[in-house]
């Protein structure tokens, strides 16, 4: 049937005011009640007609009225990917649905985890998994962060957004990923209880050993993977940065110099502090090292404790891998060569024999043919 006149085309009223305070237009009967074209039956018109990214771009509007110098408001543009999460459903009449928060919903899984059910925990009864799709208010899959605060602490939340995906990609929203994050921040609680008051150990390194030069190598080494992740905005590597450092504290904790592990410590706080600034400030301040983490400076990358004075070889015997052997870091095929043939694991395969031939990939592994 023909559109009414009355339709087409919509009048906006005149006394459009926003107040900040919900649409406008949904509180003015004039707009809102008409008639439908098709039927002619009573109808409501969309009151929701603002677009997400319409309302941003009035952040440019003061640029377009000559409101501050210079003609573009940014250096660059970071464009964030969408967070997704499962969806779940029951069908109803109509073809229509009703779609259920994943809050609500116990998923069945098998061996290997993947999902191959679900009930509604309200009554027991089965619902429908959907797709993964981005988070939004249509699909009720949007995960309240205050569950995630109340449960685990808003340091876990940021975690895990910032290590789940890089800002630039699709964000897959994981309970299992936000306990991960959790244990993560429990471990270096641990250890920062472990070590005590660290902050305030003071002295040079002097002559270190080995293991000390190795924690303080792979420590510097993650501070300069961060520091350029960070610059690119790739925050997943940087909390990937501080994992590294986490763990080679953890091995090192029983027997290395205090100094060194201060240091490290030190640098695994700073490196976490943008991202999970309550535990680190906590920290920071309980094990000495001052009484505002912010005040400090950024750690630097000492360049001389990344050089290797010694490099680990793996082992092989007939290729495959029976050890490792640490050597100068300039010795040459002969010398690796007596080395491997001598190590214990290779005395063991030869069994009193003499190996057939030794094949040396320098700065990688040392193949022994028994």
């Amino acid at each position: 049937m023909p559109v009414p006149d009355d339709q087409l085309p919509v009048k906006l009223p005149e006394n459009v005011v926003p107040d900040g305070a919900g649409f406008p237009l949904a509180k003015m009967p004039e707009f809102y009640e008409c008639s439908c074209p098709k039927c002619g039956g009573t109808a409501r018109r969309e009151t929701d007609t603002m677009d997400t990214f319409v309302e941003s771009s009035w952040y440019y509007a003061r640029y377009d009225e000559g409101l501050v110098q210079g003609d573009e408001p940014f250096k660059n543009l970071l464009t964030q990917g969408m967070v997704v999460a499962p969806t779940f459903y029951r069908d109803l009449e109509a073809g229509k649905k009703l779609w259920i928060n994943p809050a609500e919903v116990e998923v069945e899984v098998d061996a290997k985890a993947r999902p191959i059910g679900a009930k509604l925990i309200a009554d027991g009864q089965p619902v429908v998994i959907g797709g993964t799709e981005k988070m939004s208010k249509s699909k009720n899959n949007g995960v309240d962060p205050q569950a995630i605060i109340d449960a685990y602490g808003a340091d876990t939340a940021r975690l895990f957004m910032m290590f789940a995906a890089p800002p630039d990609q699709q964000l897959e929203w994981s309970d299992t990923g936000v306990e991960g994050a959790f244990r993560f921040l429990r471990r270096v609680w641990n250890l920062s209880a472990e070590l005590g008051d660290i902050g305030k150990v003071s002295g040079n390194f002097g002559k270190l050993s080995a293991d000390d030069q190795a924690l303080r190598r792979d420590t510097h080494l993650a501070l300069k993977q961060a520091n350029f992740d960070f610059s690119r905005f790739q925050f997943n590597t940087v909390v990937s940065a501080a994992m590294k450092t986490l763990n080679a504290l953890e091995k090192s904790k029983a027997s290395a110099d205090r100094t060194v592990l201060s240091e490290s410590l030190s640098i695994l706080l700073r490196l976490l502090s943008p991202i999970t600034p309550h535990i680190t400030q906590t920290l920071w301040k309980e094990l000495g090292y001052g009484d505002d983490i912010l005040a400090a400076t950024w750690p630097e990358v000492d360049e001389a404790a990344l050089v290797q004075d010694e490099i680990e070889l793996m082992i092989q015997v007939n290729g495959k891998l029976r050890g490792s052997l640490r050597v100068s870091k300039d010795a040459d095929k002969a010398a690796i060569e007596q080395l491997a043939l001598a190590h214990e694991a290779v005395q063991k395969q030869l069994v009193g024999a003499a190996a057939k031939k030794v094949i040396v990939v320098l700065g990688r592994l040392v193949n022994v043919v028994a």
